[in-house]
């Protein structure tokens, strides 16, 4: 690649100058990162093809620019949560939008954007709307039913024309801001058949759904009239990658369905008045209120959901009208899906179940001053939870601390904020008492703002701790870092906040992991306690793909503000090359990342020589050294009151 990059950087310099040769070569080192030598080297050799897009660099809007907004705008939307990639075709696998890589169809960059925004709304659509939907998970796919046709290519390019009409109607319906960006964007097309006009008003009334599409299709697919122009944001099918997403999830979320009921199925989850049913799960259905939210009816009464089923039903529910009765059935302490859960956590790097559930996430390399795309894979693990005396030993071992801590917190859960210069309070505010009367001295018209008025005050805070559990944490390090959280989450259980604790190791970039230990979502019980427990040191310390990853995961959560602390024992490290500045400098470019989204990070070390590198990482006033292990314990939940306040 050097060779070719020689022999060519003259050529690239005359048809583009220095800044358009620099882009070409990163953009040559991104597909070597992603794709490997032949692709990169071919890159470097369509100096032509690259120079074409070079000029038009003013008006195109790529990906990378917009996935974060795009992002954001499909959070805020109905459904399940979707992912964005780069795609050589524009079509969605239900879990994922496939986009181009670049858009420049306009001579506006406004234009080119909002195109990017339509076409990944209109994919959306396709999974909410209900496209891929089948009555049952026994009815036949789309792509069956479109293969009885003679022309199967035919049928699906008019099926998806029709479908985009039946999608713009439902778009135009429920975001007719975005309604009117795609008649800015394409125009209706216009139709003169009689037949194809009375499809089309069928399509766009308010019943209309993917069975009407089928049936416009096999009445219009005989018909040798010209078919209207496809619209520019309608993409295309890739019904192998639909169905085989589909029937993963649909087992997987079966297994899980069944493994969830019975702790919905407790006296705290049926509404008042019920008791508990002696049968469970004999009598469950499973359909949408007049909302459109997912309910669960015991003997047509509606039961309360906790978020996770409700998020499971409501998925199950994007993909089926009606799930099977014999799929509502309690599994009992997760028996069926322990039992069909044959992928085991330490069996995930092996084969292609790599790639099952995966996150990809780019690293700052400070010498290319530019991001490695897609650079580093990440797994949620569970960590194995080791059910022992550790958390009561370790309570009895601090007892004192522990009264002390539990003191200290009850006040700073009690604390009230006093209002001053309230129109109405408990008690006279005298300096607002002493400004009415001198300006009511001074002819200045007085206010009734003259009370003090005390009001809780709400501690509005998610805060995640990242602990390293890399290889160096062996010993007493691993053993108060465990003693440490214990006695934190006595402490945060007295405060009530929004609280999360995920462990962080990895082998190389291509084996980044983080471990579960306490979600926001679940409760601080004989499990998470019995995760601290089973937590043990494990390889490396890569931390730039753990703070974006724990980012995203605070980013999602309801809060004023958001914090994340690092409890770790050194520097970034890694054997692959993630040493040194290399390592630093992606840790602070993900911290910097960090802070720009709100997020507040913060990092507790053991590393005596931390001053060398934190406070270019962190800032100055972002960190704190324990010089002992033995005082982590002691310091923890005294820096988490501190921060806090």
């Amino acid at each position: 690649m050097a060779y070719q990059f020689v022999s060519r950087v003259p050529f690239a310099l005359k048809l583009m100058g220095l800044d358009g040769t620099h882009q070409w070569l990163l953009h040559a080192m991104d597909v070597y990162d992603k794709e490997g030598l032949y692709p990169g080297s071919a890159a470097l050799e369509n100096i032509e093809q690259f120079a074409r897009e070079y000029r038009l660099s003013h008006i195109t809007v790529t990906l990378e620019q917009v996935r974060g907004i795009l992002e954001t705008i499909l959070c805020g939307l109905s459904g399940r949560n979707l992912k964005i990639e780069a795609g050589n075709r524009i079509f969605t696998d239900t879990e994922t939008l496939y986009l181009p890589a670049a858009i420049n169809r306009f001579n506006k960059r406004e234009k080119n954007y909002q195109l990017y925004k339509v076409t990944a709304i209109h994919l959306w659509a396709q999974t909410w709307f209900g496209t891929f939907k089948r009555p049952t998970p026994d009815s036949p796919h789309l792509s069956e039913i479109i293969g009885n046709f003679a022309d199967n290519e035919r049928a699906f390019k008019l099926f998806n024309l029709l479908e985009t009409f039946r999608l713009n109607a439902c778009l135009h319906r429920e975001l007719p801001g975005l309604g009117r960006e795609m008649l800015e964007l394409h125009a209706p097309p216009l139709v003169h058949d009689a037949t194809w006009e009375k499809i089309i008003r069928t399509l766009e009334t308010t019943q209309a759904t993917v069975v009407e599409t089928l049936a416009g299709t096999t009445q219009l697919y005989h018909r040798q009239l010209a078919w209207p122009d496809a619209f520019l944001y309608q993409g295309s099918f890739n019904l192998n990658a639909v169905e085989l997403t589909i029937d993963q999830r649909i087992e997987l979320e079966k297994l899980q369905l069944q493994a969830t009921l019975s702790d919905a199925l407790t006296d705290e989850h049926i509404e008042a008045g019920q008791s508990q049913p002696e049968n469970k799960g004999t009598n469950l259905e499973a359909d949408r209120d007049e909302n459109g939210a997912a309910q669960l009816t015991l003997d047509g009464q509606p039961l309360f959901l906790p978020p996770d089923l409700n998020n499971l039903l409501s998925s199950m529910l994007q993909d089926f009208d009606n799930i099977p009765e014999h799929w509502l059935v309690a599994a009992g302490d997760g028996g069926n899906y322990q039992k069909n859960n044959k992928n085991k956590v330490e069996d995930v790097w092996k084969g292609t179940y790599h790639e099952e559930g995966a996150f990809l996430y780019d690293e700052w390399d400070f010498r290319r001053q530019t991001y490695r795309k897609n650079w580093c894979v990440l797994r949620e693990m569970t960590t194995h939870p080791i059910y022992d005396d550790f958390p009561e030993n370790t309570l009895q071992r601090y007892v004192h601390l522990v009264g002390d801590i539990r003191k200290h917190f009850e006040a700073l859960r009690g604390e009230d904020k006093i209002l001053k210069a309230q129109p109405t309070g408990d008690n006279i505010d005298l300096d607002a008492l002493v400004t009415a009367h001198t300006d009511m001295q001074t002819g200045v018209e007085m206010t009734d703002r003259l009370y003090t008025h005390r009001r809780k005050q709400e501690r509005n805070l998610a805060v995640i701790f990242m602990v390293d559990v890399s290889g160096s944490t062996k010993g007493w390090i691993n053993d108060a870092e465990r003693e440490s959280l214990i006695l934190l989450c006595q402490a945060l259980e007295i405060l009530g906040d929004q609280y999360a604790i995920y462990g962080f190791s990895g082998m190389t970039r291509n084996r980044c992991e983080v471990y579960k230990i306490k979600t926001f979502e679940q409760n601080y019980d004989k499990d998470v306690r019995a995760r601290i427990s089973g937590l043990r040191p494990q390889d490396y310390t890569r931390m730039g793909v753990t703070i974006r990853h724990l980012t995203s995961i605070l980013n999602q959560v309801e809060a004023k503000t958001r914090i994340l602390i690092t409890l770790s024992d050194g520097k970034p490290d890694d054997y692959d090359g993630y040493r040194g500045d290399y390592g630093i400098e992606d840790t602070r470019q993900a911290l910097l990342e960090a802070r720009h989204t709100g997020v507040h990070p913060f990092c507790i070390t053991l590393d005596t020589e931390a001053s060398d590198y934190l406070p270019h990482m962190y800032g100055h006033a972002s960190f704190v050294v324990v010089d002992e292990v033995r005082k982590l314990p002691l310091k923890v939940a005294d820096i988490y009151r501190r921060l806090t306040t």
